[in-house]
């Protein structure tokens, strides 16, 4: 809910359990293990689940690890499923400067679709493929970073004689984000759209915190204007999150962290 609420501007800030998802090398500014959870309701339809699960895990050494996992789906119609495991390291020659790899799997199904005895449904496809990431934290009030998604291009499908597999496209991320006066953090990204580098969206959002434990948040993400709002202790931390959309309708997100 937190990158959502920002206009889903998020690859140079990555500093929770989120990094799994949207830039591991992020990793290495997580600091506690933790947990979260997130639930979203997509344009008013009861029956769509959206569900995600993330990890800060333990270090070992100096390498930092996480993972996350993303469903969307109708129960016993459909569902996609992302499993992402993710590892940063910071980079010895260059303080502030780490790296991260995540290794996933895409898991396609429609049980659904067996109603109709095709002996083309294969029951199912999956694939792998890599993320790499990278992130520079100036240790002050500004931070860099960037990702490339889906390296290996995969396509899926789920019937055996399709002439057009769904393809999972390599897109890339950067941007940046700036902390003024430790209570106002800033960030943008740089993305393309679905593979194709040459068009290019601008993503921006902002929040601003309250004694620590209160924040505020707005952003645009591809003209559909985003804000949230978000609570947090030492050990728990609970955001919502909504995205308008004047044709489809509103999405709502609500996550809850737990650290240790």
């Amino acid at each position: 809910a937190r990158p959502k609420a920002m206009g889903s501007a998020f690859v140079s800030l990555a500093d929770d359990a989120n990094a799994a998802y949207w830039n591991p090398a992020g990793l290495t500014r997580c600091n506690m293990s933790s947990l979260m959870l997130t639930r979203s309701w997509l344009f008013g339809v009861s029956d769509i689940n959206n569900d995600y699960l993330a990890a800060v895990l333990p270090s070992w050494g100096d390498f930092h690890f996480g993972a996350s996992w993303v469903r969307l789906g109708i129960d016993n119609v459909y569902s996609e499923n992302t499993l992402n495991l993710a590892v940063a390291h910071k980079m010895p020659f260059l303080e502030g400067l780490s790296l991260g790899l995540t290794g996933k799997m895409f898991l396609l199904e429609a049980p659904g679709y067996e109603q109709y005895n095709d002996p083309n449904y294969n029951g199912g496809d999956h694939a792998f493929s890599l993320d790499l990431g990278f992130l520079y934290d100036s240790g002050e009030t500004w931070t860099l970073g960037g990702a490339l998604y889906n390296l290996t291009a995969p396509s899926l499908q789920l019937l055996d004689n399709t002439s057009d597999p769904d393809p999972v496209y390599t897109e890339w991320a950067f941007g940046g984000s700036y902390l003024f006066r430790e209570t106002l953090l800033v960030t943008a990204d740089f993305r393309d759209r679905e593979g194709d580098w040459g068009d290019i969206i601008l993503h921006g959002g902002a929040e601003i915190w309250f004694y620590d434990a209160l924040v505020l948040r707005t952003g645009m993400d591809t003209g559909m204007v985003t804000m949230g709002v978000g609570l947090q202790d030492d050990y728990w931390e609970a955001d919502f999150s909504l995205e308008t959309d004047k044709e489809l309708g509103n999405v709502y997100m609500m996550s809850f962290t737990v650290r240790h």
